[in-house]
């Protein structure tokens, strides 16, 4: 089995180098909720033959994904790294507990324009380039590249912070050792004057199959006294009013059988504001033609999720409240 060999930092081993075939992944996403040793910062790394995913880890929590491979490097819907690896036939799982500042640089590089991309660091004299980052008070990071290794050196004020290297789970700190790291043959550099914050966080899987299992059973209960056409009808004017202030609700999929379904890379706090919009609007329609039922309805559906809704501070943006 060819695997793409791409390196990154490795901070410290939770799980290495394990087939996805042996490895129970909801059991490794939930582990944080069992063990407080899971509770970690870091990152999930998936190998296949032509490209590498990685899960960006908060707590144990997944908040973040990625796809690289040497077409693209873009941030994709955690739930899509998810599923492509419950249904892949080869693939390698590792999992790194590291500092959030590392995480920070590698998302940094995936979503940022660097200020200087792709130099070749043989053509600059090495000592020169530092000491004037120095000068500058340089903030920001310095992306590495050897052949498929990725390694990252952080400045703040102009110092050196650290130096995470490719496939290591050492942070060079001295000056010396960082330079003769930057010594070797075939190094190519992007230079990026700031950093991603870490609070950049999609919505889990799980907060939006949530909304997906209200909405649809919203939709259904309102099936029953005014029929399926109908609610179709009106659940789609209502999301063209929503997705004009909350694009991303474009996204969903309504079924014949009103079933919602959606893979997104969102923040969590606009998910919430987009779909208590989406709410209102489909309430308030419904009322015009059930009246009280129209609440009756909305209501208990819900009371089943009212504790996971206040969590996202849901009712916070609703008109109707639980």
């Amino acid at each position: 089995m060819l695997i793409y060999r791409m390196k990154f930092p490795k901070g410290r081993p939770i799980l290495e180098n394990t087939r996805l075939e042996f490895i129970n992944l909801d059991s490794v996403l939930t582990a944080s909720k069992r063990e407080r040793a899971h509770k970690i910062s870091g990152y999930i790394s998936i190998i296949y033959p032509d490209s590498e995913e990685l899960i960006f880890l908060k707590q144990g929590e997944p908040f973040n994904a990625a796809r690289i491979n040497q077409k693209e490097r873009k941030i994709i819907p955690i739930s899509e790294v998810i599923e492509k690896a419950k249904k892949a036939t080869s693939g390698i799982l590792s999992e790194y507990a590291t500092d959030d500042v590392l995480l920070n640089l590698m998302i940094s590089s995936v979503t940022l324009e660097p200020i200087k991309a792709d130099v070749d660091l043989s053509r600059l004299q090495l000592k020169t380039f530092l000491d004037k980052l120095k000068v500058t008070n340089f903030e920001g990071f310095i992306w590495i590249r050897m052949g498929l290794d990725e390694s990252f050196i952080h400045f703040g004020k102009g110092a050196i912070q650290g130096c995470y290297v490719a496939g290591s789970a050492e942070k060079l700190q001295d000056d010396n050792a960082i330079i003769n790291f930057l010594s070797k043959d075939n190094i190519r550099i992007s230079i990026f004057d700031k950093i991603e914050a870490i609070t950049l966080t999609q919505a889990t899987p799980a907060q939006v199959e949530m909304f997906c299992k209200i909405y649809s059973s919203l939709l259904k209960s309102y099936a029953v006294p005014i029929g399926q056409t109908m609610v179709l009808k009106t659940v789609m004017i209502a999301r063209t009013t929503a997705q004009k202030e909350f694009p991303f609700i474009e996204e969903f999929k309504i079924a014949a059988d009103l079933q919602l379904s959606g893979k997104l890379i969102i923040e969590p706090k606009v998910l919430a504001r987009g779909m208590a919009r989406w709410f209102d609007l489909i309430f308030e329609s419904f009322s015009t033609l059930l009246g009280k039922e129209s609440e009756v309805i909305a209501k208990k559906v819900l009371s089943d999720y009212r504790f996971a809704l206040k969590s996202l501070n849901f009712f916070d943006y609703t008109k109707l409240k639980v």
